[in-house]
């Protein structure tokens, strides 16, 4: 359970909520609202894989001009056996909720199974599970990845220098993050005020393997911005 232990760690020194101030409260999620399948939107421009990409840098690739930011989609950010970790540690969490879960029934009538736990118990969490391994050849890279961003605050009028970008809708905020090799941190030199957080949009900017540890949800990338744009296939 190892593993299991470093996923429930997820509180952090920054972003600690001390200035009571400021409106942390996450909004509703829509109803009926759907994340954009960015999957099915890349899978029609051709894309070569990001080996290829990072390889050769100074040569014009399927259509990307050189110096122009290499088009990635999530599953680009994942080395070498990270989804089958993922799946390792899901397995390891799953049993040990089960099992908590039976030990604290007291007959045999209340040892329903664990997927009915009641919604606020103890019971009822999730750690963010995963590693922080990264694909060490986008370090540095400029970048270009669709996805939805994460504010560590929710005032509509404050303008943010940091936030989480994440590949669907709600992550880290009314759903359990992704893992953390999932998640981008990212820095904006100049504050920007951030729209519809509901909506897709087009991060761009230049990609680093630093990781940042904070309570709303771990990230193994950090990404300085330059554009932020709503997206459009």
């Amino acid at each position: 359970m190892t593993l299991l232990a470093l996923g429930l760690t997820t509180a952090c020194e920054q972003h600690s909520g001390s200035d009571t101030s400021i409106d942390r409260t996450p909004p509703p999620l829509p109803e009926n609202a759907k994340t954009a399948d960015f999957k099915a939107a890349s899978e029609t421009t051709g894309e070569a894989s990001v080996d290829s990409q990072v390889s050769d840098q100074k040569s014009a690739y399927w259509g990307v001009k050189p110096g122009d930011p290499i088009p990635l989609k999530w599953e680009d950010l994942l080395p070498d056996g990270a989804e089958e970790a993922l799946v390792h540690q899901q397995e390891e969490f799953y049993a040990m909720l089960e099992q908590r879960y039976r030990a604290n029934a007291t007959t045999l009538a209340d040892a329903k199974p664990f997927d009915q736990i009641d919604e606020g118990s103890t019971l009822d969490y999730m750690p963010q599970l995963g590693t922080f391994d990264v694909v060490e050849g986008l370090n540095g890279q400029v970048v270009r990845i669709p996805g939805y961003v994460v504010p560590f605050d929710f005032e509509k009028n404050r303008r943010q220098t940091e936030f989480l970008f994440v590949p669907y809708m709600g992550a880290c905020i009314h759903t359990p993050p992704p893992p953390p090799n999932q998640v981008i941190f990212v820095n904006a030199a100049t504050p920007i005020r951030l729209g519809d957080i509901w909506s897709p949009y087009w991060l761009e900017g230049t990609l680093s393997t630093e990781a940042n540890r904070n309570e709303v949800g771990n990230a193994a990338y950090t990404l300085a911005l330059e554009h932020l744009e709503p997206y459009t296939r």
